[in-house]
Parts: C-alpha cells; sequence; structure tokens
C-alpha cells in the first residue's frame, strides 16, 4: 500500500512501540525493530490533506520486524503538519512484539487515543497489558509519557487486575 504520509505510520509506530514498552515497565522491545522496515496493509487508504487525516480502515495490519498491529480502523491527526493525535479501534486492537529475550509482550484494547499534543496514551475497552511475569487487566489504562505515569481503573466494568509472578528459582 502506497501512504500519502509514510512518517506518519512511523510516528504511530513510535508512540505505540514507546507507550506499550514502557507499561511493561523493565522489559523492552526487541533490539533493531525500529531499524527495519514498516508494512501496512488495509482495505482502504484515505488521507484528506485539508483535514489533516491519515485513514486506515478494514483489516489494518502494521508490521515492523517482531511488532504486529492489527485494527479495524486507525486514523492519525496532524495539526500544522505535526503529529497531534492517533486513535484507533478494533474488536480489539491487538499489539505484539518480542523483547530481546524473545519473549513476547502483547497488548490489547478496543480504542486507543494518543494525544501527541499532552503526551497521552489511553487504551478504552477490555484494555490488557501482558508480559513475561506480569499481566495488568482493566477497562481504562492511561500513560502519560511526560510524568511516566500509569493509571489504570475498572470504572463500570469491574476492577483492575494486577498479576504478578514469582521470581523463578535457580534450581
Amino acid at each position: 500500500m502506497t501512504l500519502q504520509h509514510p512518517t506518519l505510520i512511523r510516528s504511530l509506530l513510535s508512540v505505540i512501540v514507546l507507550c506499550f514498552s514502557t507499561l511493561a515497565g523493565s522489559t523492552y522491545a526487541k533490539t533493531g525493530d525500529e531499524n527495519q522496515p514498516i508494512d501496512v496493509s488495509a482495505d482502504r487508504s484515505e488521507y484528506d490533506d485539508k483535514a489533516g487525516i491519515q485513514r486506515l480502515i478494514g483489516n489494518v495490519e502494521i508490521t515492523q520486524g517482531t511488532m504486529k498491529i492489527k485494527a479495524e480502523e486507525i486514523a492519525i491527526h496532524l495539526q500544522d503538519n505535526r503529529l497531534a493525535r492517533i486513535e484507533g479501534n478494533g474488536t480489539p486492537i491487538r499489539f505484539e512484539q518480542l523483547n530481546d529475550a524473545d519473549e513476547s509482550i502483547v497488548g490489547e484494547a478496543n480504542a486507543i487515543d494518543y494525544n501527541a499534543v499532552d503526551g497521552t496514551l489511553i487504551l478504552t475497552g477490555k484494555a490488557r497489558l501482558k508480559q513475561p511475569r506480569q499481566e495488568l487487566n482493566s477497562n481504562r489504562i492511561v500513560f502519560n509519557a511526560r510524568e511516566q505515569t500509569v493509571k489504570a481503573d475498572g470504572g463500570n466494568q469491574g476492577r483492575v487486575s494486577i498479576r504478578i509472578q514469582p521470581p523463578q528459582s535457580d534450581q
């Protein structure tokens, strides 16, 4: 697929990788993935130059190295030719990437909203982040990149749940 603004997709990937890696704590994304080519496929791509919006619609798949994102729709908004906001939805949106130990980091939510102006990423609707030895489930997870904070709340859907595996013994 030819994109009118491939730098928008690179921005999207950088944001998602940064946020999920930071949410994942000490487990980082696979070294070198950011230097791999980005492949994007979707049923449809629309770019509105006047509004500054790139839309990827239907069976959206974005890959870069070991990182894979699947969504129903991704909208990338520009303001004054700069990244302003990324919105996405799916049933759910899925993110997967290996870390340097070849362990899988998996995230998903029904919707994602990244505000590049204030540095917040909001995952809503059955939000889940699973990494080796830890899993976070919540209806809503808010990550602030500038403050390096994560807040989760169950809302009307229930409670926040966190599972932490005990350290493995060397036997």
